[in-house]
């Protein structure tokens, strides 16, 4: 991959921020408004996309409870958020196991609003840019170190995605710059 690549892959994370928790809507989204609000937050990254269906499986599943009047509301769109980005290393039955821990010992604001450092900050360390500092493991509670194990491959298969999908577009031109250089 060339410099230029590698520039692109590292500005599809560069100010890469969640919203959060008070800053997640405070009146309920419909199902495609929930979809749209939370894919808002992943554009920038390759394979990071929450569909309808995905949600209404996630209810289905007991993974995010049932919306109130056809709405979801902050708690179900935090849920969302992190289901999103751990979906592809996690199996939903530990994610619904790391829910319930969450809830034991936990409000959803502040676990929401630690993912969310977390993930800026593991995205920040594995693209390259200048990330948060965090505090050492050894400071973190048994289950914020269980999250920051969670959020670690999540931010390595971003970017491994963002990093395939960049050699796929590259690899794509090369058709169109070898017919232009005949």
């Amino acid at each position: 991959m060339n410099a230029e690549t590698k520039r692109r892959v590292a500005a599809s994370a560069a100010g890469f921020a969640l919203p959060r928790y008070d800053q997640l809507p405070t009146m309920g989204l419909y199902l495609d408004q929930t979809v749209q609000y939370v894919n808002s937050h992943f554009r920038t990254f390759a394979g990071m996309e929450l569909t309808g269906s995905m949600v209404s499986n996630y209810v289905k599943k007991g993974l995010i409870t049932h919306p109130v009047r056809k709405k979801y509301m902050r708690d179900q769109i935090a849920y969302l958020m992190y289901i999103v980005a751990v979906k592809n290393v996690l199996s939903m039955e530990n994610i619904q196991m790391l829910f319930a821990i969450q809830q034991e010992i936990s409000t959803a604001e502040r676990a929401y609003n630690t993912f969310c450092a977390e993930l800026e900050s593991a995205i920040g360390q594995v693209f390259g840019l200048d990330a948060a500092p965090r505090p050492t493991d050894s400071d973190l509670t048994e289950e914020q170190y269980l999250l920051r194990r969670t959020i670690i491959p999540a931010a390595h298969k971003i970017y491994l995605d963002c990093w395939f999908d960049a050699l796929r577009q590259e690899q794509a031109l090369w058709p169109d710059i070898l017919d232009d250089l005949n």
